[in-house]
């Protein structure tokens, strides 16, 4: 089959599997319904009926219960896992964004008290309702880790787009060249004094905004950049609530921040992860969470490692504990280039919060105060530190503990009790579940079964973990795979793209040929490649975006792609045991 008419049938195929996605789910829980029973005979109840709410909130229950060994663990979170993320659609009597939105509006009433209470305690240091000696020591060790404020040059340098959407540039087109040649910039008041200064270290932005017609060169006076600057500058005062799919019950809160703003706040992002890796967090590298989760789950340890997870973490940093925390060159700093206000529901309203998740420092922010407040409860338990911080995964002594959360309560940030795990053989952190010092992570299925990939993807990582007991559900997806699409190779790789057998399966497949010059076996699978924004290809000063880019890294001659598209190939694979080639077809 040539490789336009693969791709015509995998465009059919695919039609048809979105069109029979529930019933191909459904399918899916009625082949592991002794799996289910076992579990839960409720559960399978209502699987027979599909009451997919009812599935939901067994699902939850099967998830929060204890285990006495790590394959019964693993085998109801499993099965609950296969539900809880699912997106089904619309439920009766279930709004995801509702929910999202409450929690938001939740934890801005919070913050709206931290920052009273962090007022009242500013004009009264006597009060202890906050224990400020605590606050002290963490505000010390705050200090201590950020150093002094980046010089301009340092910051100018970290700067950068990142891939998201910003206000004025949206969609699927959310390209470095689409930030920098756009029509006007999105920037909140306080940001743009520092943009106007920073973007002149950038020579990019000097020849985007000084141009001479006709000419090859750029004009290099202050004057024209800051006149040509304030034209293209468009104020804004808030960023704009959105929410993205996370369960079936509750969506994610983000913001999009202004494009200007975005820009600032990557450098500061940076430049924050260098001052945090000085003091051993490592904001590039979870395993250290990971590892001593699993050291806490084992039994008999003395004063083992527990994992601390908090509710809407990022949502519950108050304005009036970053002014309290952090040094004041740093609070103005982190201050001016934020939004202030936000935009939910057509109306704009004053941010109570510090910052949201999408906002460029939010991350590193959230870990240097988890991290200064378990400095302080190992100080005053009079412990070496060795714990871990990434984000609000955090990971420390089991003696350490209560004081902790108690620190954290009294600074407005609520410890998520289904996630959090203080005694007991199990122990979860960045993604990794450990039961005893077994890993009984589950494969979570988050995404609709309406495509070839997502056969392939599913049914690879369920392999890949050894979950024999799905074995029936993964020969029900593999049944739905016509012959002449069974793509499969002897090794791991992407998941989505084919099938990963052991060799004597492989070599019976369809697909599996001998290339008798590279003196191996050779089968097809898909290729993923992004699809290129042409669009901006035609904008005059395409050009200054490429050499810009160019400059910043990027090494393709067409480097600007749409965001979340891609285009489907298909190519040939040489194996060779230790190592792969890849032939064209």
């Amino acid at each position: 089959m040539k490789s336009k008419k693969f791709i015509k049938r995998i465009l059919s195929f695919d039609k048809g599997m979105k069109a029979s996605a529930e019933d191909t789910y459904f399918g899916l829980l009625s082949s592991l319904s002794g799996l289910i029973e076992s579990v839960c005979q409720d559960l399978l109840t209502a699987v027979k009926r599909r009451d997919k709410v009812a599935m939901i909130r067994l699902a939850d229950s099967i998830a929060s219960a204890k285990y006495r060994t790590p394959r019964e663990h693993l085998r109801a979170n499993q099965v609950a896992s296969l539900i809880r993320k699912y997106p089904f659609g619309s439920l009766k009597d279930v709004d995801p964004r509702a929910a999202a939105q409450a929690k938001f509006l939740r934890s801005e009433v919070v913050c709206r008290r931290m920052n009273l209470l962090f007022a009242g305690c500013a004009r009264n240091r006597a009060s202890n309702r906050l224990k400020l000696d605590r606050v002290d020591f963490m505000m010390r060790r705050v200090s201590y880790v950020l150093g002094d404020i980046p010089s301009s040059e340092t910051w100018a340098d970290l700067c950068d787009f990142g891939p998201g959407a910003s206000i004025g540039v949206h969609g699927s087109a959310t390209n470095h060249a689409r930030k920098f040649l756009a029509d006007r910039w999105s920037c909140s008041p306080g940001a743009v004094d520092y943009a106007r200064y920073l973007l002149k270290y950038d020579y990019g932005f000097w020849e985007l905004l000084t141009e001479m017609p006709g000419r090859p060169y750029f004009n290099v006076d202050p004057a024209v950049f800051n006149k040509n600057f304030a034209d293209k500058i468009e104020l804004v005062s808030h960023n704009k609530i959105t929410f993205v799919p996370k369960t079936a019950t509750v969506d994610r809160t983000i913001a999009i921040e202004p494009l200007i703003n975005g820009y600032l706040q990557k450098g500061i992002d940076v430049f924050m992860r260098r001052r945090l890796l000085r003091v051993g967090m490592d904001l590039t590298d979870q395993t250290p969470n990971q590892a001593k989760a699993r050291l806490g789950s084992l039994v008999g340890e003395t004063n083992p490692f527990v994992t601390i997870d908090l509710k809407s973490a990022s949502d519950s940093i108050s304005t009036g504990l970053c002014k309290w925390l952090l040094p004041p060159a740093w609070f103005e700093l982190l201050n001016s280039i934020r939004s202030k206000s936000y935009e939910l529901n057509g109306r704009v309203y004053p941010y109570h919060k510090f910052c949201t998740m999408g906002n460029g420092f939010c991350f590193p922010l959230q870990t240097l105060i988890f991290m200064s407040a378990a400095d302080e409860a190992y100080n005053f338990e009079g412990l070496t530190p060795d714990f871990v911080v990434y984000g609000d995964d955090i990971v420390v002594r089991q003696s350490v503990a209560p004081r902790l959360i108690e620190t954290l309560q009294g600074l407005g940030f609520a410890t998520n009790l289904s996630k959090t795990f203080l005694e007991g053989p199990f122990r979860e952190s960045c993604g990794a579940d450990w039961f005893e010092g077994e890993d009984v992570r589950p494969v979570i299925l988050d995404g609709a079964l309406d495509s070839l990939s997502a056969l392939f993807s599913f049914v690879n990582l369920a392999r890949r973990k050894k979950l024999y007991f799905l074995d029936q559900g993964l020969e029900f997806l593999e049944s739905l795979i016509p012959d002449e699409l069974y793509f499969a190779r002897p090794f791991e790789g992407p998941a989505d793209t084919a099938l990963e057998l052991p060799m004597d399966r492989f070599m019976a497949t369809r697909h599996a040929k001998w290339n008798s010059n590279f003196q191996c076996w050779t089968a097809l699978e898909l290729l993923r490649s992004p699809v290129m924004d042409v669009s901006v290809t035609i904008h005059k000063r395409y050009s200054v975006a490429q050499i810009r880019g160019a400059l910043m890294g990027g090494h393709s001659p067409n480097p600007f792609s749409e965001r979340r598209n891609t285009r489907t190939k298909i190519r040939r694979n040489a194996y060779s045991g230790a190592s792969s080639t890849w032939v064209p077809m």
